[in-house]
């Protein structure tokens, strides 16, 4: 049988789990000149490289894979996050510290880092200025392995003090202010994940944390509006002005926890009722996928028509920070994996425990993370 290749895409776009974008985009199908009929493109099996098609009747046609595996996570507030290990103290002591560790801090740079441990490459997306961001961009390429895009601004990048009481899970953290952005740099920036975004190696792109200045207010919404004309699935986790300036476009995929959602809704505290509110709200902007957190408290999330509560296990928590974010990154791994709602949401949810039972933000196990999506409970809502 002699077989000729025609270029078809496959991956099709955003419409759910189970028609989820692959991980990559077969770059040729064959058809068959002897029998007449063309073939469908296979599911893929690897990507970077000449691989075989799953479907037994065309094992033996090889097929030429597309990269199309990168997930870029976009940080518009990074910092150089410090861990000072310290006996116990008071307000006022001289104290002197036992261990000092940086790494870089930020929502995105933790869903990179998680991520990674998932098994998914990804690149950092963020700004970087002074001596401080110099420093942060070493520490990504050195210590984490990216090949981060750094917008560099004339506002050092930012540093977080937390001081860690040694031998227990005590820790206070001081912020320096956020970094003045001026709109040239956000143009930049926005420049910049346009590039990134029109190669054939982007399969996600995931935008967390807050906005540090007004001139970056409105980047989460024109990048959305970029994957989204490019038929890139956007996973979103920002609050307050970031949030604000969503309209028109809105992402495959947004998460808040209970406090970010009672502060929309301008409200102390968000019940229940008021969080499946603020997600049917979300669904009818086109939202596919919407999950409000509640730490160690059931989760409530919405995909679709179809609305659940989930509850995680009962663990004793090292540190919940980054758990949001390692949810985030399950969430986006489990899409892409094309996993249906029920089992995604464990998977995301077990990413976001496994975190919590570990120091480092992202730091997730994956053989862990398999375990604990075995102890989540997902009930539907009527």
């Amino acid at each position: 049988m002699v077989a000729e290749c025609v270029s078809l895409p496959y991956a099709s776009g955003m419409r759910g789990p189970s028609h989820a974008p692959t991980a990559g985009r077969v770059e040729a199908s064959c058809v068959s000149t002897c029998e007449g009929r063309r073939f469908r493109p296979p599911k893929l099996l690897a990507v970077g490289r000449v691989g075989f098609a799953a479907d037994p009747d065309i094992r033996h046609i090889p097929y030429r894979v597309v990269d199309l595996v990168m997930i870029v996570c976009v940080t518009l507030n990074s910092c150089l996050d410090k861990t000072l290990e310290v006996p116990a103290w008071r307000p006022g002591d001289l104290v002197r510290g036992k261990t000092l560790r940086e790494v870089v801090g930020g929502k995105g740079n933790n869903v990179a880092r998680a991520l990674k441990r998932l098994g998914r490459p990804a690149r950092p997306a963020t700004f970087l200025g002074g001596s401080v961001g110099r420093h942060c961009a070493e520490l990504l390429r050195r210590d984490d392995g990216f090949d981060p895009i750094a917008v560099p601004t004339q506002s050092e990048t930012r540093e977080i003090l937390t001081v860690l009481t040694e031998g227990t899970t005590e820790q206070t953290a001081f912020f320096d202010p956020d970094p003045v952005i001026t709109p040239k740099e956000a143009e930049q920036f926005a420049d910049e994940i346009e590039r990134a975004l029109a190669g054939r190696g982007v399969a996600a792109l995931t935008l967390s944390g807050s906005s540090p200045s007004p001139a970056t207010h409105g980047l989460f919404s024109d990048l959305i509006s970029l994957a989204r004309a490019k038929r890139i699935p956007v996973f979103l986790d920002t609050y307050g002005p970031a949030l604000d300036a969503i309209w028109g476009f809105w992402p495959m995929a947004l998460q808040l926890n209970r406090k970010e959602a009672a502060g929309r809704l301008r409200k102390a505290e968000a019940s229940d009722s008021d969080v499946l509110g603020i997600l049917g709200d979300w669904s009818r902007h086109g939202v596919t996928c919407g999950i409000v957190t509640d730490g160690p408290r059931p989760v409530l999330a919405q995909i679709r028509d179809h609305r659940y509560r989930a509850i995680p296990p009962t663990i004793k928590a090292i540190n919940p920070i980054g758990s949001g974010d390692s949810l985030l990154a399950g969430l986006a791994d489990g899409w892409l994996n094309q996993l249906e709602p029920e089992p995604m949401l464990r998977r995301a949810i077990a990413c976001a425990v496994s975190n919590a039972l570990v120091w480092d933000a992202g730091a997730i196990e994956p053989e862990q993370v398999d375990r604990l999506a075995d102890e989540v409970v997902v009930e539907p809502i009527d």
